[in-house]
């Protein structure tokens, strides 16, 4: 049941990772400048989940950049769940604030070509093929810019919401079951 697992981590190479023994991921989004990177913890992982780490991974050499355009934005990372019966792909991007801005949910959108790309390549690699569902999660670190007094929560709530055609989860806070991000 490791096969697809087992061939994104091939041909990903260093790209694609498991979570540690424990079940568990950490997910980094760079920011600009001195910033810390903002860190999210992702628990109870299963060990037939591949992590691809999308800011390494995407090299778009046939798409031109153009000013204005957002085609090349992508989102962050894409966790590839591989079962008996076909396959679950969540798309992950990280913001540090949730804001009122549609550029992470736009990034979630314009992901999907590129995740069936990935498992297209081990279909044809593997000679067979899985059912899969997609999945989209926006995960920020805080709501707003401003300052919040609020406790902060060690696990956070998920809710859902409707973006073009797509339906994202999005997420407020640091660390999540993977459960969370699947619902």
């Amino acid at each position: 049941m490791r096969a697809l697992t087992d061939c994104l981590q091939s041909i990903l190479q260093e790209n694609a990772s498991g979570a540690d023994a424990s079940g568990m991921v950490t997910l980094r989004a760079r920011r600009e400048g001195s910033t810390p990177p903002m860190i999210v913890e992702v628990r109870s992982v299963a060990s037939t989940v591949t992590v691809i780490d999308l800011d390494k991974t995407s090299q778009h050499s046939l798409l031109r950049p153009s000013p204005g355009k957002s085609w090349m934005r992508i989102c962050d990372y894409v966790l590839v769940e591989e079962g008996e019966h076909g396959c679950e792909v969540v798309m992950v991007e990280l913001k540090s604030t949730l804001g009122s801005r549609t550029t992470g949910l736009e990034q979630l959108r314009r992901s999907l070509p590129l995740a069936k790309y990935l498992l297209a390549v081990c279909e044809v690699e593997l000679r067979r093929s899985w059912p899969c569902q997609f999945r989209y999660v926006l995960i920020a670190e805080k709501r707003t810019t401003l300052l919040d007094k609020r406790p902060t929560r060690p696990k956070a709530d998920v809710e859902t919401r409707n973006y073009d055609d797509i339906r994202v989860s999005i997420g407020v806070g640091t660390r999540f079951d993977f459960s969370a991000l699947r619902a």
